[in-house]
């Protein structure tokens, strides 16, 4: 088969630096807002698993070497406060994909996602702008995949690259040639990379690893022996389910902590250069003034916090996600937003930004306006469900306050968690029972049982 065969035939599903002033990004009145001309754009979204958002040099981190991240950072607009609707990778993907919450597709673990129902009615992110003339490719989960029949079948045929020495590498590789091949298709196109992100274990990552030094790394804030009146479910049970570098046991030494924290950056490094390849192929390929570009991960990752490392839990190590997009026309360089913005709302974004009719039953909010006006009033809160062994827990998140509801399905046992993050950023003081917190209780109570369309 011809490469430029090939490359037409890769069509699939979806799987700012610190300090500058949020008044960077334009402001536009709302008839300005009205004619952003951005319906006749390609989109390129490119989503890393499992990175924190404070592993990443833009967002705060001053070790931590991430060049293209921060290159793409001076273009965009950086949101600080996007939370994920799961804190686990295939539950948080499906609201991205469907513009629906857990609850609505009940894909609340891992194993529930990969089959769950969404309702019929309801198209995927990529079946959508497929019904509307988008050449949609993806490239990621260790695969490139090809299904002309997306919007029929809802599934594709993988491409399994298993045996490349590295396939985070492979897929950078592979996204840049598709992103020139397809700027000479002359059809609007949607590109989809999936990066498995900074806590895979790397055979080729030496180079990466010599960038860090153990002794510039500090040891990780909020430490397990300071926590105050916090639930087990919360912490896990004390249970690890990966560490960077050793998934066999946790660090039990200042210096391998250290040491893990190091080669979980030298991934981020790794995974920074692979999303610097698709960066330069957009600029190569001539399409970075029409083609929108947003680059999320699906949920942050612990790196030692209360004693813990990885994902699925409720605390903003793991809800707080890195949320980076550029808009030709529209987003300035260093433009910041500070209001909340969750991963469900990206569908109803990218429908409104590319003149797209936004599905009925979309729970996600559009957040263009935000993009004219990053200082306006916007979500009281954002929403996020885990559910672990026998128990679900459900969180509120607002600028102020997180407030968690844990409960047993065994036993109907509830536990529940306040944290006040303007005194306790790291949430390691649990107010929920301490009476003189009662008010600020009742009241996030209440709006996590009124649920997520009480905050909009």
């Amino acid at each position: 088969m011809k490469r430029r065969d090939f490359l037409r035939g890769l069509v699939t599903s979806l799987t700012g630096l610190a300090g500058p002033d949020p008044r960077a990004m334009r402001p536009c009145a709302a008839s300005e807002a009205k004619r952003l001309d951005t319906s006749g754009m390609n989109l390129v979204l490119v989503h890393v698993n499992g990175l924190a958002a404070g592993a990443i040099g833009c967002y705060g981190n001053p070790v931590v070497k991430t060049p293209n991240l921060n290159r793409f950072a001076l273009q965009a607009a950086r949101f600080t406060r996007c939370f994920c609707q799961s804190p686990m990778s295939h539950p948080s993907r499906t609201s991205v994909l469907t513009g629906l919450r857990p609850d609505a597709t009940s894909a609340l673990t891992t194993d529930t996602a990969r089959d769950c129902a969404v309702p019929v009615e309801t198209p995927l992110l990529p079946e959508l702008l497929h019904q509307y003339g988008f050449h949609t490719v993806r490239v990621g989960d260790s695969n490139a995949a090809s299904c002309d029949e997306v919007h029929e079948t809802r599934c594709c045929e993988d491409s399994p690259c298993a045996d490349e020495p590295e396939p985070d590498e492979r897929r950078g590789e592979l996204a840049a040639d598709v992103l020139l091949g397809m700027a000479r298709e002359g059809a609007p196109f949607f590109l989809s990379v999936s990066f498995s992100g900074p806590h895979v274990r790397r055979r080729g990552l030496k180079t990466c690893l010599d960038l860090y030094d153990a002794d510039d790394i500090s040891v990780p804030h909020a430490f397990a022996c300071q926590d105050r009146d916090i639930p087990a479910v919360a912490t896990r049970f004390g249970r690890n389910d990966y560490v960077p570098g050793d998934d066999a046991k946790s660090p039990t030494t200042d210096q391998a902590v250290r040491e893990t924290i190091l080669t979980y950056y030298a991934c981020v490094s790794f995974v920074d250069a692979q999303i610097g390849l698709v960066l330069d192929a957009l600029d190569k390929a001539g399409h970075s003034n029409d083609t929108i570009v947003m680059l999320f991960s699906d949920c942050g990752f612990h790196l030692g916090e209360h004693g813990l490392w990885g994902t699925s839990t409720l605390f903003d190590q793991v809800t707080r996600v890195p949320l980076l997009m550029r808009v030709p026309g529209v987003t300035t360089r260093q433009a910041v937003c500070e209001e909340i913005v969750e991963l469900v709302d990206l569908l109803p974004t990218i429908c409104d930004l590319l003149t797209i009719p936004t599905p009925d039953r979309v729970e996600g909010k559009s957040f263009v306006p935000l993009l004219c006006d990053p200082l306006q009033p916007w979500k009281r809160a954002a929403f996020t469900v885990c559910r672990m062994a026998e128990y679900t827990g459900r969180s509120v998140r607002t600028k102020r306050w997180r407030y968690t509801d844990w409960q047993s399905c065994a036993t109907s046992q509830r536990q529940f968690e306040l944290y006040d993050l303007d005194s306790d950023p790291w949430e390691q003081t649990n107010l929920a029972l301490n009476p003189d917190y009662r008010n600020e209780r009742t009241i996030l109570a209440n709006l996590l049982q009124r649920g997520w369309q009480a905050a909009q």
